[in-house]
């Protein structure tokens, strides 16, 4: 079965999982979803539904000989798990709070090139939103965390978070990974997604 992702509104979670997706380089498809009331993003995968962005992530990061995550019950996955969790829930509070996980994260990224200190991971992809969604909406600015900044200015490079943006601004997009193209909505079984 064919991995389609719905994905809604612009400045969402939906954005690292098409920036994880596009990292992952397997076949895929988008459908935006413009119906109020059905919570998104979704992922269908191999016959499964996930519905929270945070399981969307850890599943691809399972997926492909753990390209962008690790084995299940290792220290690493559970490391991995816990930076998802503390990106979400410190993105999703005040600006002190994000503040406060600024200069975590910015002290994290003096050990290493990516957050989880060993490898790019589906981490990287949720930072990519998250961090976006908060410079756009909340006035978060990262001068004072300049190793932070400059993983940010670097993700922001990346073929797969400028395709992510072209996607959620429904501009020509090019793909990095392994993009399918859009599904419309009368070729979606609604059934599955919904």
């Amino acid at each position: 079965m064919e991995t389609i992702l719905y994905h809604g509104a612009p400045q969402g979670c939906a954005f690292g999982v098409i920036v994880a997706l596009e990292w992952l380089c397997r076949p895929y498809r988008l459908v935006q979803v413009d119906l109020p009331g059905l919570p998104v993003p979704v992922l269908q995968a191999g016959g499964q539904l996930l519905r929270d962005c945070r399981a969307i992530l850890r599943h691809i990061g399972r997926q492909k000989r753990y390209l962008l995550g690790y084995r299940d019950g290792t220290a690493e996955a559970r490391r991995l798990d816990a930076l998802l969790d503390y990106l979400h829930e410190g993105f999703s509070a005040d600006l002190a709070r994000m503040e406060q996980v600024c200069a975590a994260l910015d002290e994290t990224l003096a050990g290493g090139q990516w957050l989880d200190g060993n490898k790019r991971t589906v981490a990287d992809a949720c930072l990519a939103a998250v961090l976006r969604w908060a410079q756009q909406h909340a006035g978060l600015a990262l001068e004072q965390w300049p190793r932070l900044a400059g993983h940010v200015q670097e993700l922001q490079g990346d073929p797969a978070v400028l395709f992510a943006d072209a996607i959620e601004a429904r501009r020509p997009a090019v793909s990095s990974g392994r993009f399918r193209g859009h599904l419309a909505p009368d070729e979606v079984d609604w059934g599955l997604a919904a």
